[in-house]
């Protein structure tokens, strides 16, 4: 099941990173968006990371060599949620960053996403 959920994780991170290089103004105006909602914001924001770091810890909990890296993004995405769901709040403040001034850090994300994403995908294709 492991490898599955690394299988699925590439795909998400390739998917989001380019989306994120390539779109960051309506990254940014999404989570402007969502933080005008308020605390509803914030939950809508802790459940898109609970749901994927719910699924990495749940199948894909290994401690040795490159797959490591999903399983720690996994454990904080699931730790992002739990503020996001516990202090609203403290999540609205986090969201408060967001600007279209400051989308460029969209781009970084997704460089970084498309990067792991890389590194995960090496990683499959060297056990093959």
């Amino acid at each position: 099941m492991e490898v599955a959920i690394q299988k699925l994780a590439i795909v998400v991170f390739f998917v989001i990173g380019l989306s994120h290089i390539v779109q960051s103004r309506v990254w940014a105006q999404f989570f402007i968006d969502l933080r005008s909602k308020g605390e509803r914001g914030s939950f809508i924001n802790g459940f898109i990371n609970l749901n994927i770091g719910a699924l990495i810890i749940g199948f894909h909990n290994v401690w040795h060599g490159i797959p490591l890296i999903l399983t720690m993004m996994g454990y904080a995405w699931v730790l992002k949620s739990v503020i996001f769901f516990v202090c609203p709040k403290r999540g609205l403040k986090a969201m408060s960053r967001v600007s279209l001034a400051r989308s460029w850090e969209f781009i970084v994300a997704g460089v970084v996403l498309v990067g792991v994403g890389g590194v995960l995908l090496l990683s499959l294709l060297s056990r093959a």
